[in-house]
């Protein structure tokens, strides 16, 4: 499919373990970033378990011919429903851990993941971990966080410049494993051959700003320098949190 991807994960400057799982495989187009949630209620736990139950279910539906564990979406692509029930089973999985282990009882997980189909691409997400696309031109957020400032910044209540300082910005309002109602968003997305996807958890974005993603993505030689060069940058700025990252592009085989 002509994917090329690198992906790292650091403990960052202040936490003494890491929460964070991803998953990059090129073979199933799979790229994930999950924020594991709890401290020492295992939040690593959580995020390792939703990274398993998504890649397990992505491989097991290459085929459509199967009965699906919950009613079928179809109001969404056959990718989108996958990712939408990956995700499902994801928030169940975490919450029968948790049945069996009662001291794990606050943990949970963001996730955003992105499954390639060629250039074609089918997003979904819970929480704050963000995908990117960037280009020549810029970069642009593609996910909207699920967050108690992203609420206040969509009713005009904080700025964005507010909303990354302020005392409520860890503060998300979905997460898997955390019970009640679940907002899974799924959107379609196609990359230019000048374009790539950056998938992150808020380890990354909230210690540097959109601007310096973007130029130290574009000022790297390669995928892997670009992914290096994030995680360092954001250590200098405090590192306060775990910090994922995973850059991937798609060039066809035609030149």
């Amino acid at each position: 499919m002509g994917i090329r991807a690198a992906g790292i994960t650091d403990v960052g400057c202040v936490r003494k373990h890491n929460e964070d799982s991803y998953l990059v495989d090129p073979d199933l187009g799979l790229f994930m970033v999950a924020d594991g949630l709890g401290g020492h209620a295992a939040g690593e736990v959580a995020s390792q378990i939703v990274v398993e139950t998504v890649a397990r279910f992505v491989g097991e539906t290459l085929e459509k011919d199967r009965t699906w564990p919950v009613e079928y979406d179809p109001s969404l692509s056959y990718d989108g429903n996958r990712l939408k029930v990956a995700l499902l089973l994801s928030d169940q999985a975490i919450a029968q851990d948790i049945r069996r282990n009662p001291e794990r009882e606050t943990m949970g997980s963001t996730v955003v993941v992105g499954l390639f189909h060629g250039p074609k691409i089918t997003l979904a997400h819970v929480g704050d971990s963000r995908a990117y696309i960037l280009g020549p031109e810029g970069i642009r957020q593609v996910t909207r966080d699920h967050s108690w400032v992203a609420e206040q910044v969509a009713n005009g209540i904080l700025t964005p410049s507010e909303a990354r300082v302020h005392p409520f910005r860890n503060v998300i309002t979905q997460a898997l494993g955390n019970g009640g109602d679940l907002d899974v968003e799924v959107q379609n997305l196609e990359l230019s051959r000048s374009e790539r996807l950056l998938l992150c958890s808020d380890g990354l974005s909230g210690m540097i700003g959109d601007k310096q993603i973007w130029e130290i993505v574009e000022q790297a030689e390669n995928l892997q320098l670009a992914v290096e060069s994030l995680i360092y940058a954001a250590r200098e700025r405090g590192g306060e949190d775990n910090i994922t990252v995973i850059l991937v592009d798609w060039q066809s085989d035609k030149a």
